[in-house]
């Protein structure tokens, strides 16, 4: 068994801070790396591999290692 999470669906992710909105369907699961312009300054074993990121409603993207996602809300199986 396993707990598919649809990540176009989610509207809420749980931080450590509380409840954060996720504007549309910005939600994003993905390689969590340190660029500068086209150049990897940090990645793979230097920091966790897996990251979270979305758009909230005041525009502010947020970005962090999938580890701090404590919960997520999602508005449909």
């Amino acid at each position: 068994m396993s707990l598919a999470i649809p990540v176009d669906a989610v509207s809420h992710v749980l931080l450590q801070d509380g409840w954060h909105i996720v504007e549309g369907n910005s939600f994003k699961v993905d390689s969590y790396e340190y660029k500068d312009r086209d150049r990897l300054i940090v990645g793979g074993q230097a920091v966790p591999s897996t990251g979270a990121m979305w758009k909230e409603p005041d525009g502010v993207f947020i970005v962090c290692p999938l580890t701090s996602v404590l919960a997520v809300k999602a508005t449909r199986k």
